[in-house]
């Protein structure tokens, strides 16, 4: 149990002051005073401090209404503090810890079966997400699937590892009581302060109110407390409900800690059934989650045979066609050898005609060129003829706009001058006005000058007198407090010489324990500082850190701001090119790039019967720097159409005539009897950027021009007698004719070798913008994973600044606070010593003493008399002067009054000066600007008649060019004419010609397209190969052996067969078995963890019926044995009659209330609301003393319980509390003489200063 030792108050309800009440040993002690002293305060400071959180108990409103409130000569606390001082002096009497222990234990274990929920919740919609996220990512390529797949794997793992690894909520229970030895000291402190914070601390730590309550819990201190019986409560025990007194015998009994520990299972048992359902959810959809798997790693399994049977077939057919092709690619070789040497004489014939024809197509075109010119310089005199005419119009329609607007701009300077004049006589007018009201203000403000000083003359004299009054009232209350003062200490001066030694004892002891406390204090506070010091020195440290953290996080910033524009300059590009390509191959796959009849033939699909290799110009990979050469050197031959065979030539010439297409090149690409050594130029190879094979078939088809020597530029050809081709795009033939330009006939042809190298470089650039933007990306992430860093460090130390700043705060909270302890002390202290001076003379000088008093408290009583007269004579002096002052405040107040309005008179006739004055000012430069723009708009006006008249001039002079112009357009259509019926008639000379070659041609380039066929066919079978099998052919070849007799067309078929059943299968998750094992190892984990669950919910069942029953069984012990020292209390203060305590019928005894039945000596049993207010008192009084009787408690405040009793049941209840005493300390709050003479220990509570409670003490022995 605890005793009570000290009791410390300051700023608490009327304690204004630091009080402190010492409670020594066990007995009565009692706490006496008038009416409205602040006694019943002591109650509520030891309820307060035990963690009372009522306001309406305390007898207020709001808790705040705790701290002291001020009074007319005081200013309101900022801050309410008990301290308690207690001593535990042995057992602790409640529970049984051991049974305690048994029910934590299975808590305990319940919280260990107990799962987190809530994580496999996120963990299961995890889950979905990424079932969502896969089946988006079943239409693309299976190599991401996989990659996906594995993502998922890793953050399904690491989710599971989450879920290990939460924490779970443990019921740890703590017996506080038991922490304390026998004899040790427990100090326990609340504080409240007015900005609403409180704190509450144990042994001077801060701790928790459930810290407060655990320590006093069963001791009647706690919950219902009937240790602390406060005013007006020992009424309500009878009239409280059944249900509220029954709280009592819980509190008794012990139970409150068994119905934290069944509020505790009530908890879990809720939550695990709560967990239970939702647990349940999960594992129904993982069972679904799971069948699916299932199906797809069995569909999955079947994907993966066909696949390999596929990849079996293909190996042979591919090996078994390849072979075939390289035999028939042999046998055409020497048929394209013939082929050629016959076409190559044709060519000879038909080169000459065409550089016949050259000469002749240059001059018509030169004339052509010469007839153009002309047309333009035409277009361009009449265009400027046209213009002239439309600026002399706007000139002229210029010049009449600004004549109306210097009309209208004269108007307006003669309104504005107007108005000046009309402003400088209202200027005039309001200056006038403005002095007059300035000259009345003047006057006003003198007035009120003179009637302020006598206001302010008389005032003073109030205020002199008010002073005199307070001194008067001051000594009054002096005189008053002094006789008061002296006749106590007269009477006291009459016991106190023989107690005198006594306390002379007690006070050394007393004067020695507060010198050990102020040496601890003070250790405290140096130990207080130096943590202070240390504290400070981590908080500045670390704010220093945090600067340069957030120098490092703008950093950060700064290069995530770069590295993201850079990310999306890279994006932007890469989606400009990736459209630009994507335009490209469109106008490729729609043949835009060639001349409609070469776009029909590539366009005709089925219908043709050949299938076209593409264009030579598709062949060709040049350079920016070669275009233009390769452009002059083969014209529109670059469009010609490739065809594998002579045989497909003859169709397409066929097809071509057939249809009426028009004259189209075509190619034959047949390698067969080329020779093997290419007499082609190495520079125009290269040039071209093709290879070795189909350099030969160009030289056949194009001796001349891959025989070609190549030249920088044409000022480099010298001394050469064959074709020569310069970068720039010359072509020089013999060193004699020398072509500039391009050779084309149309715009397709010169931007076909462009578009085709925009097209390779488009794709190669879509190459390297994927590893710059994956590189880019990858830069971001670690840019913001690096900025993630900092910021988190920031947080941390933000964390960390703010648990130092509070740390900081702390220990100066702690100093302020060690330093008010220090100051208690040593007024502790040095009221001892007082004491002690007071107490060292002998008992004659109290004597003396005495006799002193008495004659001064009669001189103070003389005084006090006179004072009171005094007071009255200058309270009327007061109310007179009073009367004085307010009549020169009315009048005060009226001169006050005008004096404004005659102010604000003056102030509005000076602001009407000002805003003329400001309107004049702006009419003056408005005029001013106005004259401006007259000026500026004359001088325009000159300007456009002289243009005005050079435009005229420029139209004649037009006029006689244009007719100049078509007498020359007419002699240069005749001269274009000459020279086109030339070209044409050369052109057909040479038409004849090339239809004998063009037989030659046809016969070779069949050859060389069934030789290009069938080598395109071998390097489709190579690439086919290597895409489907990811072999190389050389390699396949090699390695496979097919069987005699393999058929290689039911291979195929059962190939295309294979490949659309795989195409046909629909999505497949190629690691539906791996996650299958997944899902099913989660699955069994899931109904492990549900089987917890269910067994948690078991044991909570089981951990609530125990703890039920132990209540049940403490409840009818402690209800039995109270009811029994009921009735004997209640025949003992009653001096008979018949009391008892009755059980209400309910289903658990836990929640049955409790009747009181009393029926008093002499009297037939009634209703409880028919007993007299005495009666009522000690029956209620006997009910708590049979609560005492069984569970004693460490002490018992009683608050004026005796106030309805009479003398003689005041000295039976007396009797029983001072039997009681000998192991309970009582602290009574009384008025009753009978109760005051009982107690050991007497404490007066009285207000020598209005509102201000103070505390007198006396013991008796």
């Amino acid at each position: 149990m605890f005793k009570l030792n000290r009791l410390e108050i300051t700023g608490f309800k009327s304690f204004a002051d630091y009080t402190e009440i010492v409670f020594t040993g066990n007995g009565i002690t009692a706490v006496v005073g008038p009416n409205g002293c602040g006694k019943s305060n002591v109650s509520d400071a030891i309820s307060w401090v035990l963690g009372e959180q009522s306001p309406k108990t305390l007898r207020g409103q709001e808790m705040k209404d705790v701290v002291f409130q001020g009074t007319s000569k005081r200013n309101p606390g900022g801050m309410a503090e008990v301290v308690l001082h207690l001593q535990r002096d042995g057992e602790i009497l409640g529970v049984d810890e051991s049974e305690l222990e048994e029910i934590d234990e299975k808590l305990g274990a319940i919280d260990e079966m107990s799962v987190d929920v809530d994580a496999l919740e996120a963990e299961h919609l995890e889950e979905e997400e990424e079932e969502d996220s896969e089946a988006v990512a079943e239409v693309t390529e299976a190599e991401e699937e996989v990659e996906e797949m594995a993502m998922v794997q890793a953050a399904q793992v690491g989710s599971v590892k989450t879920i290990k690894t939460k924490t779970k909520r443990r019921w740890k229970p703590r017996s506080f009581a038991l922490d304390f030895a026998p004899g040790e000291a427990v100090t326990v402190t609340r504080r409240l302060y007015l900005s609403g914070e409180s704190e509450y601390l144990l042994n001077d730590k801060t701790c928790r109110l459930r810290d407060i309550q655990d320590l006093f819990a069963g001791t009647g201190l706690s919950g219902a407390h009937y240790a602390i019986i406060e005013q007006g409560r020992i009424g309500r025990i009878l009239s409280s409900k059944p249900s509220d007194r029954r709280a009592l015998i819980e509190e008794a009994a012990g139970i409150s800690k068994f119905k934290t520990r069944q509020r505790a299972a009530e908890s879990r048992l809720e939550s695990a059934k709560t967990n239970l359902g939702r647990i349940s959810d999960i594992v129904e959809e993982i069972e679904k989650r799971t069948r699916s798997l299932r199906r797809q790693a069995n569909k999955t399994r079947r994907y993966k045979v066909l696949k390999e049977e596929l990849r079996d077939l293909q190996t042979k057919t591919y090996a078994v066609e390849a072979r075939n092709l390289n035999e028939a690619v042999k046998e055409l070789g020497a048929k394209l050898e013939n082929a050629r040497k016959e076409e190559k004489g044709l060519s000879t014939f038909v080169e000459e005609k065409e550089n016949r024809l050259k000469e002749a197509t240059k001059d018509a075109r030169f004339a052509e060129e010469a007839l153009t010119a002309l047309r333009a310089k035409h277009a361009e005199n009449a265009l400027e003829r046209d213009r002239a005419e439309r600026e002399k119009r706007y000139q002229e329609e210029q010049r009449s706009e600004l004549k109306q607007r210097i009309e209208d701009l004269d108007t307006e300077v003669k309104v504005t001058e107007a108005r000046v004049e009309g402003l400088n006589e209202e200027i005039a007018t309001t200056k006038a006005a403005a002095a007059a009201e300035t000259e009345a203000a003047a006057l006003e403000r003198s007035k009120l000058g003179e009637a302020e000083e006598k206001y302010r003359g008389i005032l003073e004299q109030v205020k002199a007198i008010e002073s005199r009054l307070e001194r008067e009232r001051a000594d009054h209350l002096q005189h008053t407090a002094a006789v008061e003062r002296l006749s106590e200490i007269g009477r006291q001066f009459e016991t106190d010489l023989e107690r005198s030694g006594e306390r002379v004892k007690g006070l050394e002891h007393e004067k020695d324990r507060a010198n050990e406390t102020l040496r601890k204090r003070r250790e405290e506070a140096k130990e207080v500082k130096e943590l202070l010091e240390l504290e400070k020195g981590k908080l500045e440290s670390s704010k220093k850190e945090k600067k340069e953290v957030m120098k490092s996080c703008e950093s950060a910033r700064t290069n995530l701001e770069k590295a993201e524009h850079e990310l999306n300059a890279l994006e932007k590009e890469y989606s400009r090119k990736r459209h630009r390509l994507e335009a490209l191959e469109e106008m490729e796959q729609t043949g835009a790039i060639y001349e409609p009849s070469v776009q029909k033939l590539l366009a005709s699909g089925k219908d043709l019967g050949v299938k076209l290799l593409g264009t030579l110009a598709d062949r060709f990979k040049t350079t920016k720097t070669s275009d233009k050469a390769v452009e002059s050197l083969f014209g529109s031959y670059l469009q010609s159409v490739i065809v594998a065979t002579r045989k497909d030539a003859i169709r397409v010439v066929k097809y071509l005539n057939k249809n009426g297409m028009g004259r189209i090149p075509i190619l034959v690409a047949d390698q067969r009897g080329l020779a093997e050594n290419s007499s082609a130029n190495p520079e125009i190879v290269k040039m071209l950027g093709i290879g070795t094979a189909f350099a030969s078939i160009l030289t056949d088809a194009f001796p001349e021009r891959m025989t070609a020597e190549v030249a920088d530029h044409v000022e480099d050809v010298t001394g050469v007698d064959s074709l020569v081709v310069t970068m720039d795009g010359d072509l020089v033939f013999g060193g004699k004719l020398f072509v500039s330009g391009s050779k084309g006939k149309s715009e397709k042809n010169t931007s076909l070798l462009g578009f085709k190298r925009e097209m390779r470089e488009l794709k190669s650039a879509m190459k390297t913008g994927d590893k710059e933007t994956a590189g880019a990306a990858k830069k971001v992430q670690q840019v913001r994973a690096e900025l993630k860093k900092f910021e988190d460090s920031l947080v941390d130390l933000q964390s960390y600044i703010v648990q130092l700043e509070r740390e900081v705060l702390s220990r100066e909270i702690q100093s302020t606070s060690v330093a008010q302890e220090i100051d208690r002390s040593e007024r502790h202290r040095k009221i001892v010593e007082d004491e002690l001076a007071q107490l060292s003379g002998e008992a004659e000088n109290i004597e003396d003493k005495r006799r002193e008093a008495l004659v001064a408290a009669e001189n103070a009583e003389l005084a006090r008399i006179e004072s009171g007269k005094k007071i009255d004579k200058t309270s009327l002096d007061l109310a007179e002067s009073r009367k004085v002052l307010d009549t020169e405040n009315i009048a005060f107040n009226e001169k006050r009054t005008f004096a404004e309005v005659a102010a604000e008179r003056m102030r509005a006739a000076v602001s009407a000066l000002e805003r003329v004055n400001s309107e004049k000012e702006e009419l003056e430069n408005r005029k001013a600007k106005l004259k401006t723009e007259i000026e500026a708009n004359t001088k325009r006006k000159s300007e456009l008649e002289q243009r005005t008249i050079e435009l005229a001039e420029r139209l004649v002079k037009a006029g006689d060019e244009i007719e100049e112009e078509s007498n020359e357009l007419t002699e240069a259509v005749a001269h274009l004419k000459a020279a086109r019926e030339g070209s044409d008639e050369m052109s057909r000379e040479l038409a004849e010609l090339n239809t004998k070659a063009a037989e030659a041609r046809d016969n070779r380039a069949g050859i060389e397209v069934r030789n290009a066929e069938l080598n395109t066919r071998l390097e489709n079978v190579e690439a086919n190969c290597s895409h489907d099998l990811g072999v190389e052919l050389p390699e396949l070849l090699e390695n496979t052996v097919v069987d005699d007799d393999f058929e290689f067309d039911e291979a195929l078929e059962r190939v295309e067969y294979l490949r659309n059943r795989l195409d046909n299968f629909g999505a497949i998750n190629m690691l539906a078995v791996e996650e299958l094992a997944e899902t099913e190892e989660r699955l069994e984990f899931l109904t492990s963890q549900r089987q917890d669950v269910e067994d948690s919910i078991e044991s909570a069942e089981a951990a609530l019926r125990e703890i039920k029953r132990r209540s049940r069984e403490r409840f009818r012990s402690a209800f039995k044995s109270i009811n029994e020292n009921f009735t004997k209390f209640f025949s003992e203060l009653f001096g008979g009659g018949q009391g008892e305590m009755q059980l209400l019928e309910s289903e658990d005894v836990l929640d049955a209330g409790i009747e009181i039945v009393a029926q008093p000596p002499g009297k037939k049993l009634q209703n409880m609301l028919l007993l007299s207010g005495g009666e009522k008192a000690m029956t209620a009084i006997a009910m708590v003393l049979a609560i005492f009787k069984y569970r004693p408690s460490p002490f018992c405040l009683l608050d004026e319980v005796d106030a309805p009793l009479d003398d003689a049941n005041v000295g039976r209840f007396v009797d029983r509390i001072e039997s009681m005493s000998e192991n309970t300390q009582f602290i009574v709050i009384t008025h009753n003489k009978r109760t005051m003479e009982a107690a050991r220990a007497l404490y007066g509570v009285t207000m020598q200063e209005p509102g201000v409670s103070k505390v007198v003490s006396v013991r008796f022995d």
